[in-house]
C-alpha cells in the first residue's frame, strides 16, 4: 500500500462546544442538543456560523407533546411521632495538622476506546452528507489512512467495512420500463429516490453529469485481486489507496492480478405489474429482496460488496490469460478454447458469467431510465473498416490509403494486416482467414499521419511490432479494424461513457467503471444453451447454468452440474427459418445471474423494447455457447442483451471473444 502522511485522520469527540478550545479536523463537539464535526482547524468559530468551518452530524430533534397529567394519588395513613432523644454533649475541635506535600503526578490514563463500529457510524453520516464524488473519494482516503493498523488491517477487511458500514443509506433507487404490450418505447422513467437524478455518459474530454456517482449504493472503485482455489479471494491494491495505472496493471509487483469493480452489495426487487417492469434497488434487507449473485462466492459467504470484471479477457505476453489494461483481446476461440485457457490460470476460473450482463443492464436502467444501452453507450456495434494500400512500399510498419480512408482510424486501434484467401470460394477477404492476419494480428495503430508520394497526399497509418518491418502491395495487402485492447475507456472521465463518443458505436462502452461491446461477442462460461423440440414438434431454445466454475466442462457437454432454466424456455413453430428477430422485454429469471429474453419477434426492432437482436438458428437438436452483444458490424442488431444462438462450443470466429471472471463462483 503506498504510504501517504495527511495528518488526524480518526474523529474524536470533545465534549461540549467552548469558544475558547482549539479545535482540529474531525473534532466532535455538542451544543444546543446537536452534534457537529470540524472540517478544519477552528477557533472562535461557532458551529452553524460557518458551513466551511464546522458540518452539523446530529440535529436536535423537535420537542415532543407534553403528555397528560397523570391522576392524583390516594393521601397515605400519618406515621406516628417518634420520641426525641437526649442532646448529646460538643467535642473539642482538634489542632490543624501540618500541610503535606505535593503528590507526584500520576501516569496518563488510557484512551477510551472507540470501536470500529462507533468511528464507521460517524463516517457514514459524513459520506451521506457528501454532494459529490470528489468528496467522498477524499473521505474514503481519509477513513483508510485513520483506520488502517499496520500487521493487522488487509485490503478485503477494510474494504469489507467500508462497503458494509460507512456506504449504507434509506434510499430506493428504481425504475418503471414499459412492457412491450404496453408501449413499444424503449425510454421509461426513474422512480422513488431516483426520481430528478440526472446522468450522462462521459468521454475522455468531458466528465458529465453523474447525479448517482458519490451515492452510497453506486460509488465504485477499481481494484487488483486474485480469486483463491477454495472460491475465496485476496485484494492486493486498491484505487484511490495505491496508484491507479498500478491498479490497472493487476497490482504492485507485476502481479497481474485480475482487475475487477467493487461496488456495495445491494439488495433488488424486479417484477412486472399492469403493463411495466419494475427494478429497485436499496441497502436495506426485506422481504421479496435479494442481494447480486456476484456479491456471493463458491462458499456461499455474502460479501457487503460485489466484484464485476473492470475489463474483458486479454492475452498475456507468455500466451496466459489476464483481465488487466493494455492486452489484446482473446478472440479466434471457441468457448472450449476459453475455459480451458482460463483453468491453466487455475481450477476455479473458468470466465466470464452471465450476471455481468445482466448487471450491466440494470444500472443502464437505473441510471438513464432506458430499456437497452443502444443509443445511451452503444459500445462497438457500427464500424467496420477494412481496406487494401494505395500504394506498394517495401520494408515499412505502415500501410498507406486514401487520406479518407486514414481519417477513419485512431492512434491505439486494434489492427490486422494480411492478404485475402484468393483459394477459398468466398469470404476471401474475412477476418477470420488466416491469410488477412498473416502480416499483423491484434496490433495498434501507433501513429497517422499525411504523406506525400509523387505529387498525391496519402494517409499512413503505422502499426506496432517493435523493430519488424513488411512489405504491402496496392490493391493486396489489407488493414481492417478488430476488437479493442482492453482499458481502451481508462481515459474516460467518469464512471460511464465511451473515449470519445458514447453514441456512435466506434467505441468500447463504459457503465459503472466496468467496459463492455468492445467489438467482439462476449462468450459466456457459465451457460450452455441447446436447441430441442418439444411433444408438438416446435423448436425449443433452452438455457443451462453452472455457476461453479470449477464444475464448467470444457469439452462444451452439459454435466450433471448444470441446471436447466425451465422458466426461461424459447418456443419457435416448425419450418421457423435462420435469421434475426428482436427482443420485445427480457425474462423476469428464477436465476438472478441471468439475462434472457422473455420475448422475441419481428415486431420489435432495433428502436423499439430492448433495441436488441436474437440470432435465430433453429435446429432440433445441438449444444450452443453463450454468444453475446454482438461484433463491431452487429449495427442494430447489437446490445448487451443480444443473443446469438447459433454457435456451438467448439467454433471459433475472430468476433468471439473470452471473458473474465468476477468474485461469485
Amino acid at each position: 500500500m503506498a504510504e501517504t502522511k495527511i495528518g488526524k485522520v480518526a474523529p474524536v469527540p470533545k465534549g461540549e462546544y467552548n469558544e475558547t478550545t482549539q479545535y482540529n479536523k474531525l473534532d466532535i463537539v455538542s451544543m444546543n442538543g446537536e452534534s457537529w464535526i470540524s472540517k478544519k482547524p477552528v477557533r472562535g468559530v461557532k458551529p452553524g456560523t460557518d458551513p466551511d468551518s464546522w458540518m452539523r452530524i446530529v440535529q436536535k430533534g423537535d420537542s415532543g407533546p407534553k403528555g397528560d397529567t397523570g391522576e392524583t394519588g390516594p393521601q397515605g395513613p400519618k406515621g406516628d411521632t417518634g420520641e426525641t432523644g437526649p442532646q448529646g454533649p460538643k467535642g473539642d475541635t482538634g489542632d490543624t495538622g501540618p500541610q503535606g506535600p505535593k503528590g507526584d503526578t500520576g501516569p496518563q490514563g488510557p484512551a477510551g476506546d472507540v470501536s470500529h463500529a462507533q468511528i464507521d457510524a460517524v463516517y457514514n453520516i459524513l459520506a451521506n452528507k457528501c454532494t459529490t464524488k470528489a468528496e467522498l473519494d477524499q473521505l474514503f482516503v481519509d477513513w483508510w489512512h485513520g483506520q488502517w493498523v499496520e500487521g493487522e488491517s488487509t485490503y478485503n477487511s477494510m474494504l469489507a467495512r467500508w462497503f458494509g458500514n460507512v456506504l449504507h443509506d434509506d434510499r430506493i433507487h428504481g425504475v418503471k420500463l414499459p412492457l412491450f404490450a404496453t408501449s413499444q418505447s424503449p425510454t421509461g422513467e426513474l422512480t422513488d429516490d431516483s426520481v430528478g437524478l440526472v446522468c450522462e455518459p462521459s468521454t475522455e474530454a468531458e466528465a458529465k453529469q453523474d447525479d448517482f456517482a458519490h451515492l452510497a449504493q453506486f460509488w465504485c472503485c477499481e481494484v487488483a485481486a486474485e480469486k483463491n482455489a477454495d472460491g475465496t479471494h485476496t485484494i492486493y491494491a486498491c484505487e484511490f489507496i495505491d496508484p491507479l495505472d498500478v491498479v490497472r496493471a493487476g497490482g504492485p509487483d507485476d502481479g497481474k492480478h485480475l482487475v475487477w469493480v467493487l461496488q456495495k452489495n445491494t439488495y433488488t426487487r424486479e417484477w412486472n405489474e399492469d403493463g411495466y417492469r419494475y427494478f429497485k434497488m436499496q441497502c436495506n434487507a426485506a422481504e421479496g429482496w435479494e442481494t447480486w449473485p456476484q456479491g456471493t462466492d463458491r462458499q456461499n459467504h455474502v460479501y457487503p460488496y460485489m466484484a464485476n470484471p473492470k475489463y474483458g479477457a486479454g492475452l498475456e505476453d507468455d500466451g496466459t490469460i489476464g483481465c488487466r489494461t493494455g492486452l489484446p483481446p482473446v478472440n479466434y476461440s471457441s468457448h472450449n478454447d476459453d475455459v480451458a485457457l482460463w483453468r491453466k490460470r487455475g481450477s476455479q476460473y473458468a470466465g466470464a458469467s452471465g450476471n455481468l450482463l445482466k448487471w450491466q443492464l440494470a444500472m443502464i436502467w437505473l441510471k438513464y431510465g432506458v430499456k437497452g444501452n443502444s443509443g445511451t453507450i452503444e459500445g462497438h456495434s457500427s464500424q467496420n473498416l477494412q481496406y487494401a494500400a494505395a500504394v506498394s512500399e517495401s520494408g515499412v510498419q505502415r500501410i498507406l490509403l486514401t487520406t479518407a480512408q486514414a481519417a477513419n482510424f485512431r492512434v491505439g486501434y486494434n489492427v490486422i494486416v494480411g492478404v485475402p484467401n484468393t483459394a477459398a470460394s468466398s469470404g476471401q477477404t474475412d477476418r477470420g482467414q488466416a491469410s488477412m492476419y498473416s502480416i499483423r494480428k491484434n496490433k495498434r495503430v501507433t501513429k497517422i499521419e499525411t504523406v506525400e508520394v509523387g505529387e498525391q497526399s496519402y494517409g499512413a497509418v503505422y502499426v506496432e511490432d517493435g523493430d519488424n518491418t513488411f512489405d504491402t502491395t496496392a490493391g493486396t495487402t489489407y488493414i481492417s479494424n478488430m476488437p479493442y485492447w482492453s482499458g481502451w475507456n481508462d481515459t474516460v472521465q467518469g464512471n460511464d461513457g465511451s473515449r470519445y463518443d458514447p453514441t456512435n458505436g466506434h467505441d468500447t462502452g463504459l457503465i459503472q467503471k466496468t467496459e463492455f461491446q468492445p467489438g467482439g461477442y462476449l462468450i459466456l462460461a457459465d451457460e450452455l444453451w441447446q436447441w430441442g423440440t418439444d411433444e408438438d414438434g416446435n423448436f425449443t431454445f433452452d438455457c443451462y447454468t453452472c455457476h461453479d466454475q470449477t464444475k464448467v466442462t470444457t469439452n462444451g457437454s452439459i454435466s450433471g452440474d448444470y441446471e436447466k432454466q425451465e422458466d426461461l424456455t424459447l418456443t419457435f413453430p416448425q419450418g421457423t427459418a435462420d435469421g434475426w428477430l428482436y427482443i420485445e422485454d427480457t425474462a423476469i429469471a428464477a436465476d438472478r445471474g441471468v439475462l434472457w429474453p422473455a420475448k422475441v419477434s419481428t415486431e420489435a426492432g432495433s428502436g423499439t423494447g430492448v433495441k436488441d437482436g436474437f440470432y435465430n438458428a433453429p435446429r432440433t437438436s445441438g449444444v450452443r455457447a453463450g454468444w453475446c452483444c454482438y461484433s463491431l458490424n452487429g449495427w442494430g442488431n447489437a446490445g448487451l442483451a443480444a443473443r446469438y444462438s447459433h454457435s456451438g462450443p467448439t467454433y471459433r470466429n475472430w468476433a468471439g471473444c473470452a471473458g473474465s471472471p468476477g468474485l461469485s463462483g
